[in-house]
């Protein structure tokens, strides 16, 4: 039994392998790379400027994680985790299962380090809700912003209905949830055994909710210290959207990329299902471009690929950091055992 189960779980991870390397070179498959030269060209060394943004943005989501690890945290440093994370979120993006894949490898990569495994799927699902909560609260800031300047009063008639709609529909979501985790009551799961694979499903999720309350309830400072360093990381990641435009020679303010950087990852989030959000995130882009009056097609395929090429060097990187990552966890399940 035991034998099978240990067989099931290496097929489930090679297959999970196999569809990260086809959906990422099925990325790379329909990238221009003669277009991104020809643009990294117009850009030149400043590209290395919006390599250097992501990468205190990562930082600073990684330093929003490190937090909730609680702790435990001492047992890996942010710079570490940043490694772990970068790793993650390659895999969340590359495979069909988004997120979801890409969270649960980063709670198993923490494992080696000594760090229990609902500490870990915990600090995982804590510090992504910090992130989805703030980045819900700048988009909706942006939307505010939006709505009291008189040019984005006319982008907005070009969404009519279906923008009211989306901001209705997320300040629902944020004050519902953070009802929800403030809601005082037993934090227990059901003690009904699961009896089948969607019960099983249904009882890991109803349980991690719970614990994520818990967090919230029993770690107040450090929930919110994640929420402000998360809404940090998406204000810096914004500024990428901000220097393309300005390299482009456009007047624009940094809350333009603001509410660009949130209004694309609306429209990512609609189609996380699609690997790499390829087509999807384009999309968003030339839409968003529009709603601030930017309407050249040049302009939103230039912008495209710029950002392209900001993921497809992070790839890179990410696939460096796991050959390292690989190397180390070895060494400390090594030392430990």
């Amino acid at each position: 039994m035991g034998r099978s189960i240990k067989i099931t779980k290496k097929r489930v991870k090679q297959l999970l392998v196999i569809s990260i390397v086809v959906f990422i070179g099925i990325f790379l498959w329909n990238t221009d790379f003669q277009s991104v030269w020809k643009e990294l060209r117009g850009i030149g060394f400043r590209f290395l400027y919006l390599l250097g943004i992501t990468y205190l943005a990562y930082l600073i989501g990684t330093w929003s994680w490190h937090v909730c690890l609680g702790k435990e945290r001492s047992k890996i440093s942010v710079f570490r985790l940043f490694s772990l994370r970068q790793v993650g979120e390659t895999v969340g993006l590359y495979n069909p299962t988004s997120i979801i894949g890409g969270d649960m490898l980063k709670a198993e990569l923490l494992k080696p380090y000594g760090i229990s495994k609902s500490v870990a799927i915990n600090s995982v699902a804590s510090s992504r809700v910090t992130a989805v909560l703030s980045q819900i609260l700048l988009f909706l800031g942006a939307c505010v912003w939006l709505i009291s300047n008189p040019a984005g009063m006319q982008a907005i008639q070009r969404f009519g209905w279906v923008f009211y709609l989306i901001v209705v529909v997320l300040l629902v979501a944020k004050i519902g949830l953070f009802i929800w985790l403030s809601k005082s009551g037993k934090n227990t799961s059901s003690p009904k055994k699961p009896q089948n694979f969607l019960e099983k499903i249904y009882h890991n999720i109803l349980k991690l909710l719970i614990d994520i309350r818990t967090f919230y309830q029993e770690n107040t400072r450090t929930f919110w210290f994640s929420y402000a360093l998360a809404t940090l990381h998406w204000i810096v990641g914004s500024l990428e959207f901000y220097f393309i435009l300005l390299f482009l020679g456009f007047d624009v303010l940094p809350m333009h990329g603001l509410l660009l950087d949130m209004s694309v990852i609306v429209f990512k989030s609609l189609g996380a299902f699609v690997p790499g959000q390829l087509g999807v995130e384009e999309l968003g882009n030339k839409l968003m471009l529009a709603a601030i009056g930017i309407t050249g097609a040049s302009v939103w395929i230039t912008v495209s690929i710029l950002r392209r090429a900001r993921q497809l060097s992070w790839i890179l990187i990410g696939f460096i950091l796991y050959l390292f990552i690989k190397k180390e966890i070895n060494h400390v399940a090594t030392a430990t055992s």
